[in-house]
């Protein structure tokens, strides 16, 4: 063959590459078009948190130190370990301790509870009612105090500062608590009820007068985290208050705190108590401007306004559904998401979608979804036209050379990625015809995350073995790849270490994406579903917590309720890794059968 036949040759062998190259560069939807990925999930603090309330007062027997530690239920916290120390004036300079000891030294329990550590530091137990009581022979001046709880495995650590009471030592301590413990604020409402109770100790010795401590007719402030204070309130003849807030009073959509005070009477010390609390706001969504006539294929542009009663939200996403499946999505800022569609349309010429809010934070809630019609148009007719006459030409081109080269197999994107879904799945992304095994990519339902070294495995009935047919584990991205014929009797098992099985029927060979849950959240889940199917008192607003169940079990002297739902708080929210033996264990001593509680 000469080198002009060669080349000729050559030339019409490249053929079909340039003409799926101008395809291609015809076709493609603009960078603009692609999807933005969903911003990552907020990993959700699970763990609670404790509130110390304390006094120090001077008596005649020196200075005492009095206080107790209540989790962010309001429940006691028995056996908790704090610290105790003393700043001078400019609150900074530790000061030496003087010899600390319990308030009751007739057991050796109590005398064991209080142990020094430090020249300037004393270690201090809660007693099995979450109190605790230390004495001193001598002042402090004007020195304060410092309380730390060093944590547990169910709570945070917390503080507390605690000034030198200057009022008379012979009043009665009171105790201001939350009741019930207020933990989240629905800004949509034009008011809440907050219920606070205020109680004088009766543990200490009675110091003030009978008639000295009355509970009746006692101012109670409200205050939030700005020391503002938001309500106020006259006990009642029990020591309670009911404070009826306008929700306009209280900030935005956030986290904040709660803070009740009392300034104390001639017979009563004053006390003082807080709470954590979110306020949390619906986000309803809204277009911005009518959605524009577009190409599917290229993307359609919908921009939404996400808004709460209080004003634009910032973060979460923008979800757009075709049906069931998710077919763009947009970030959440200053109350602005800007949603690219991307989807196949065939000869419709308007197509209907939903759009939905995702929250990323505790402090909103999705609003109802926001239905809307999307009229399309095909290819300009100009593209339409350059493409049918670049094919005709080429066609040509390669007949007259007398040769067809294969045509390349077409390359197709892996990409297995979509806004988390919340529920454990195996979702066939992509099957082409041909293809032979599977791939895809194993990833965390919550939050997007991939599942590195997930276990893969293909099994089908067989009268000897374990029917396993192939297996494979995720590589760090949670990629894989399984080579193995088919059967339409086969299921595909996956699992991981932190998180649940999952078991389905085996798809065609195709393209995968393989959502799985964690063993916390599947523990947390399936506790919340048994108290939605038993109702009060398991069951609360917004969502029923382990320690609510274990409250209302203790409550009800349902005592293998009681423990079952103390083994889930552990599980969920404790540091030790929930395996299967953990998961499998915990879910085999779910309570039947329950009875519901005499009122």
């Amino acid at each position: 063959m000469s080198r002009s036949g060669g080349a000729r040759a050559s030339a019409f062998s490249r053929a079909p590459f340039v003409l799926a190259a101008v395809l291609a560069m015809l076709q493609a939807p603009p960078a603009a078009a692609q999807p933005k990925a969903s911003p990552g999930a907020i990993r959700i603090h699970v763990r609670g948190s404790a509130q110390i309330n304390a006094t120090a007062t001077t008596e005649p027997s020196g200075l005492v130190t009095r206080g107790e530690v209540i989790d962010d239920a309001g429940a006691p916290v028995p056996g908790a370990t704090l610290s105790l120390r003393a700043v001078g004036p400019d609150g900074s300079t530790a000061l030496p301790l003087p010899d600390f000891s319990a308030c009751d030294a007739t057991s050796r329990r109590s005398r064991r509870a209080v142990r020094r550590t430090a020249p300037d530091e004393y270690a201090v137990d809660t007693d099995d009612r979450g109190a605790f009581c230390v004495r001193a022979a001598t002042s402090l001046g004007q020195a304060t105090l410092k309380l730390r709880f060093t944590g547990d495995d169910l709570r945070d650590p917390s503080e507390s500062t605690v000034a030198l009471d200057a009022v008379d030592a012979s009043a009665a301590r009171t105790i201001l608590r939350f009741e019930p413990a207020v933990d989240v604020l629905d800004l949509d409402r034009e008011k809440v009820s907050i219920a606070a109770s205020l109680r004088v100790d009766r543990s200490g010795p009675a110091r003030a007068p009978a008639g000295a401590t009355r509970r009746e007719g006692l101012t109670i402030t409200l205050e939030d985290e700005r020391g503002e204070r938001i309500a106020q309130g006259m006990t009642g003849g029990d020591g309670r208050v009911r404070f009826e807030l306008p929700t306009a009073s209280l900030p935005g959509p956030g986290a904040g705190e709660l803070r009740l005070r009392f300034e104390g009477t001639a017979g009563l010390a004053k006390a003082s108590s807080s709470q954590p609390i979110v306020r949390r706001a619906e986000a309803r969504l809204a277009l911005a401007h009518p959605v524009d006539t577009g190409d599917p294929e290229d993307g359609v542009a919908i921009d939404v306004d996400v808004t709460t009663a209080r004003g634009p939200v910032s973060g979460g996403v923008v979800e757009a559904l075709r049906g069931n499946e998710s077919v763009g999505a947009g970030s959440v800022q200053d109350g602005k998401a800007h949603v690219i569609a991307s989807f196949s349309a065939d000869r419709e010429v308007t197509v209907p979608l939903v759009l939905r809010y995702v929250p990323a934070a505790p402090f909103y809630r999705a609003g109802a979804t926001l239905p809307v019609e999307v009229r399309i148009t095909g290819p300009g007719i100009a593209r339409q036209i350059l493409a049918a006459l670049l094919v005709l030409g080429v066609t040509a081109w390669i007949v007259v050379g007398w040769r067809r080269a294969p045509m390349p197999k077409p390359k197709c994107s892996d990409d297995t990625s979509a806004v988390p879904s919340g529920r454990a799945g195996i979702e066939v992304v992509r099957a082409a015809a041909g293809q032979s095994g599977w791939r895809g990519t194993v990833l965390d339902a919550h939050d997007g995350t991939p599942v590195a070294g997930a276990r893969l495995v293909i099994v089908a009935p067989a009268f000897q073995g374990d029917g396993v047919v192939a297996r494979v584990t995720a590589d760090e991205r949670g990629e894989f790849v399984l080579d193995a014929p088919h059967r339409s009797d086969a299921r595909l098992v996956v699992e991981a270490d932190a998180h649940s099985r999952h078991e389905q029927a085996l798809p065609p060979p195709s393209v995968l994406r393989v959502a799985l849950i964690t063993r916390r959240r599947a523990l947390l889940e399936r506790m919340i579903r048994w108290a939605r199917r038993h109702g009060t008192p398991f069951d609360a607003q917004p969502e029923p917590t382990p320690g609510h169940v274990r409250r209302a079990a203790a409550r009800s002297n349902a005592l293998d309720i009681e423990s079952w739902a103390r083994s889930v708080e552990q599980a969920v929210y404790g540091p030790a890794t929930v395996d299967e033996d953990i998961e499998s264990k915990i879910g085999a001593a779910e309570p039947r059968g329950v009875k519901k509680p005499v009122p």
